[in-house]
């Protein structure tokens, strides 16, 4: 207590020193105010001014932390496989995908942007490409950091590149013919949600989004009839449906060591226990990092849209191709 007193009076000591010594100004040049007013309080200035200084000192602004990553591959693989009727099959796949994260800490609250967009075709050996993968995804979440379960609020954007070609029958030709169908933003999945998110592993997280409104599209010629008869809104060319439910995603992206990534992007939505009103997206890939910038992908795809099919989507491959990856 006595050096504290000590060191608190010697400060005392100094600042009145100093602000003394800037107050005993020669007369000739004290500043003179215009029309003949009474010259300004100098010390009262200075002394305002160091108070408000040493105020804004012990108020620092809460730390900004900024984590981006970057990742993107071009893969190739090639199959040969043989269907229930003896029929050979094969085919090659490309497939070309980018990942990018965007996490920002400061104080009490954060956000995890992250956009992902994934383009891949496969050429049947002696016969046509065919377009297996076309994905456009941007998830944004802002959450309250500090504890495990934070509230959150979330925006998620899902749609495509290209439109899609699929055969259709011609009742006047007794034909079927391939058109192209669909596009960017047709069809589309707009949800915007408020709930919790769990965070682990720095920056991955499992959101819970416990109410969520979803505004989505869907082609008029592949559009199943009772769902048609749903729609919110009909379009020149498409369909579209506002719904409310909920929602959980997983965003999860771990590195084990220096040569193997499991990433994680998942998407379920639901307003009900039956099959018409539940969808989701489960993709899940495993990367092994072979060489500099030769690498050994897994990729898993499960996927269920009952107004597509009410049957399961699956997709296995393995992959080998170039990467390219930045942190900062």
């Amino acid at each position: 207590m006595a050096r504290r007193t000590r060191r608190s009076l010697l400060f005392e000591l100094a600042v009145n020193c100093f602000l003394l010594a800037q107050s005993q100004t020669p007369p000739n040049s004290m500043p003179t105010s215009f029309h003949g007013q009474t010259p300004m309080d100098t010390t009262r200035l200075r002394t305002a001014a160091f108070i408000s200084d040493t105020a804004g000192i012990q108020q620092l602004p809460p730390e900004r932390t900024t984590l981006t990553a970057l990742y993107s591959s071009l893969s190739a693989s090639y199959a040969a496989s043989q269907n229930w009727g003896g029929q050979d099959i094969k085919n090659y796949a490309f497939v070309g995908n980018l990942i990018y994260r965007h996490n920002v800490f400061e104080g009490s609250r954060s956000h995890a942007h992250q956009l992902m967009a994934d383009l891949g075709y496969l050429k049947f050996v002696d016969s046509v490409w065919v377009k297996n993968i076309d994905r456009i995804q941007a998830n944004l979440l802002w959450n309250s950091t500090g504890r495990k379960f934070n509230q959150s609020y979330m925006l998620a954007l899902g749609t495509q590149f290209l439109p899609n070609t699929v055969s259709l029958y011609d009742v006047e030709r007794n034909v079927f013919q391939a058109r192209s169908l669909g596009g960017f933003m047709n069809p589309f999945a707009l949800e915007a949600g408020y709930g919790a998110v769990f965070t682990f592993w720095n920056t991955s997280n499992i959101n819970f989004a416990f109410a969520t409104l979803k505004l989505s599209s869907s082609p008029k010629e592949t559009t199943p009839a009772p769902f048609a008869e749903s729609n919110l809104l009909e379009g020149r060319k498409a369909y579209y449906f506002l719904s409310y439910g909920f929602s959980i995603a997983t965003s999860i992206n771990k590195s084990f060591g220096n040569h193997v990534q499991w990433i994680n992007n998942t998407r379920v939505f639901g307003n009900g226990v039956d099959r018409d009103h539940v969808n989701f997206d489960f993709g899940n890939m495993v990367v092994v990092k072979l060489w500099k910038y030769l690498q050994l992908r897994m990729d898993t795809r499960l996927a269920y849209n009952p107004m597509l099919n009410y049957n399961l989507q699956f997709r296995q491959e393995v992959l080998v191709g170039f990467f390219y990856e930045r942190n900062r």
